[in-house]
């Protein structure tokens, strides 16, 4: 049987991968994280990491054991946020959690208008890949969540905000600057940065390249497109994402245009199904559908 704080610590170097990493995170020092790895593993009977070039590669065993803990530690932290808003007094808490794709432009744009109208209230704000969205949202760890696009799920509500057509983004000095507008065609000769295969996103863009009779062969796979739009502003070839994720690169190192032929894609607030929204989140959703809806113009042809 393995303890919480021993719980903690895999938990720790399985996101890190480093003992250092790990110790830093967690407050302790690296000799100690490495004797609690090795006490696990005598305890458990089996390895739980691989060292490859001073990485550590977790085993199928330690994956299995991180997985089925995780739900754990989104409680155990659901249980010390509600403490601290106790002790603090605040009037109301709005526990926010977005993809990264949302963090640098929409979510800053809404707080912006919250705010003025909730001053006393507490606001917490965490960027997640989106399937540790629905599950935060599932275990009562967050209140609600802004996504592109989410999986369908019994358990969560989803909420369409806006829909947008997605467009393209290249180097500023990119000959393609020249076009009012870029489909397929236009960029077999260009390095294509897409989201991972199976995603939703890669679905969608992979889906139009064949509606065009083009192949569709990334050079380059990113987790969140953000990333995406930071590779093209150095210059490095080009991709199709939402024009939120767009608006968040560098203006004076990238260009946007349309994508032909268009594929839309809707920003959504998804919500526990089970747990009725309080009125300050209800008011940060009102704030959002605002700001989604004003403050985005679609990208001119």
């Amino acid at each position: 049987m393995l303890n919480l704080r021993q719980l903690e610590i895999l938990r720790a170097v399985m996101r890190l991968r480093t003992t250092v990493g790990a110790a830093r995170e967690i407050g302790m020092s690296q000799p100690s994280v490495s004797n609690a790895i090795k006490n696990m593993e005598s305890h458990l009977g089996f390895r739980l990491f691989h060292r490859v070039n001073n990485r550590l590669i977790p085993t199928e065993e330690a994956t299995s054991l991180f997985l089925d803990s995780e739900p754990l530690f989104l409680m155990f932290q659901g249980i010390r946020q509600k403490a601290a808003d106790l002790r603090t007094s605040r009037i109301g808490r709005v526990r926010l959690t977005t993809t990264a794709e949302l963090s640098g432009s929409l979510v800053p744009a809404i707080v912006r208008r919250f705010l003025p109208h909730h001053p006393q209230v507490a606001l917490s704000i965490e960027t997640r890949p989106m399937i540790e969205m629905l599950d935060a949202l599932e275990a009562g760890i967050t209140h609600l969540g802004l996504v592109m696009e989410p999986d369908p799920r019994p358990g969560i509500e989803t909420r369409p905000l806006r829909q947008f057509d997605m467009a393209c983004v290249f180097p500023r000095d990119s000959p393609l600057a020249a076009l009012p507008s870029i489909t397929p065609q236009d960029l077999q000769d260009t390095a294509l940065i897409a989201a991972p295969a199976g995603s939703r996103v890669h679905n969608l863009v992979a889906d139009a390249f064949r509606r065009a009779k083009q192949p569709f062969a990334p050079s380059i796979e990113v987790r969140f497109m953000n990333t995406g739009v930071g590779l093209v502003e150095q210059g490095i070839g080009a991709t199709v994402v939402d024009p939120l994720t767009a608006a968040a690169g560098a203006a004076e190192r990238i260009a946007i245009r349309p994508f032909r032929p268009s594929i839309p894609i809707t920003v959504h607030a998804v919500l526990a199904r089970d747990k009725p929204p309080s009125r300050l989140v209800q008011s940060f959703l009102r704030h959002a559908g605002e700001v989604v809806r004003e403050a985005f113009p679609e990208v001119p042809a």
